[in-house]
């Protein structure tokens, strides 16, 4: 009996580490952890019935797509799949290798925001071979790609009306002399914002952007691209930033020169710490909230793999909420307080028939 239990002692051991080694998180070879992935493990049995979605996104350095990530998980949560998540570290042929493991790990369905468009042609392509729906997200994919034949959609912001609008507070503001920090050159993203910003300065002539400078997206490429631009024209008062992260190293910097009172800096994301920064009176300015994106994505894809037809527009362009300090509260109120701002059972058609593909951002 002495061995017997002895044998059992071992087995359950056995049991055990192979358990543990089964939810390991996938690694990059540097020891780097790559892959995020949310099941039900409550009910394992169940959870292998549930599709998967992709989600391949440009950067986890950044809160803006992990905010995304938040709400992708939160759609899933709601109805009822699971989601296998992978950033590529801004590097394009990272995240074609990372989309090819996806679709080798036997995704259903795959939610991209491209890094850039020249990724897309070729993920595309590999989705429709193994039948494999793809909604594109935030960037863009270029013309020669068709909704509805290359991929279901696009859902992304309007890039030039944001632009715009963070242009537009400044001078309303009372700026006069603007500097402009961008995003990645070349992106969709990027480039739309940086029409916005020409559109305004055409509408404005007695406006002059002192200078502009592709910058990134990270608080570093922030950091330094505003202390070299400030170093040649301290004489600005207005800051034009492609993003929030831009936008708060710039603030940071503005206070390190005691300048803060006379310069406004505005944004887009409406991160945690920009509207924190809004409350305390330092950005001036964020327009957002288009980090529901990729969810929305997530709700179309699934759908269309439970058989589902989409009929909505080819190429989403969601309207944001212009935040500013007056009704900043409002916005804290829905979007940060930890509760999905959006209810996700009534936007599928899965769980709501008569469910519109008229995606929404709204502080009301």
């Amino acid at each position: 009996m002495k061995n017997m239990k002895k044998v059992m002692a071992i087995l359950l051991t056995g049991c055990m580490i192979l358990g543990l080694a089964a939810c390991g998180t996938d690694k990059k070879a540097d020891g780097e952890t790559k892959k995020e992935e949310t099941t039900d493990t409550a009910e394992k049995t169940e959870s292998k019935e549930k599709i998967t979605i992709g989600y391949s996104y440009p950067t986890a350095n950044n809160e803006f797509w992990g905010n995304a990530l938040t709400y992708v998980k939160q759609a899933a949560d709601e109805l009822g799949f699971n989601v296998t998540a992978d950033d590529c570290n801004n590097d394009q042929s990272e995240q074609i290798k990372d989309v090819d493991s996806m679709i080798s790990g036997g995704i259903d369905a795959l939610v991209l925001g491209p890094q850039d468009a020249s990724v897309c042609a070729g993920i595309s392509a590999a989705c429709k071979e193994k039948g494999i729906p793809l909604v594109i997200i935030d960037r863009w994919p270029g013309d020669d790609l068709k909704a509805g034949e290359d991929y279901v959609c696009f859902i992304g912001p309007d890039d030039k009306e944001a632009g715009y609008q963070i242009a537009m507070s400044l001078i309303n503001g009372g700026s006069k002399k603007l500097l402009g920090i961008g995003g990645f050159q070349g992106t969709s993203v990027a480039e739309g914002r940086k029409e916005g910003l020409d559109k305004a300065l055409e509408e404005n002539p007695d406006v002059e952007l002192l200078q502009f400078e592709y910058a990134g997206e990270n608080w570093d490429d922030g950091d330094k691209a505003f202390r070299n631009l400030y170093q040649s024209h301290p004489e600005v008062d207005g800051v034009w930033c492609y993003n929030d992260s831009l936008a708060l190293a710039t603030v940071n910097v503005l206070k390190e020169e005691g300048k803060i009172d006379d310069v406004k800096v505005g944004g887009m994301d409406l991160l945690n710490p920009a509207i924190e920064s809004m409350q305390a009176g330092e950005l001036w300015f964020s327009t957002g909230g288009h980090y529901l994106q990729a969810a929305f994505g997530a709700v179309v894809a699934f759908d269309v793999v439970n058989g589902n037809t989409y009929d909505g527009e080819k190429k989403v362009q969601l309207e944001l909420p212009a935040v500013s300090q007056e009704n900043i509260a409002q916005f804290e109120e829905k979007f940060m307080s930890g509760d999905a701002p959006v209810d996700w059972k009534s936007v599928s058609k899965v769980t709501n028939p008569d469910a519109k593909y008229d995606f929404e951002i709204s502080i009301d």
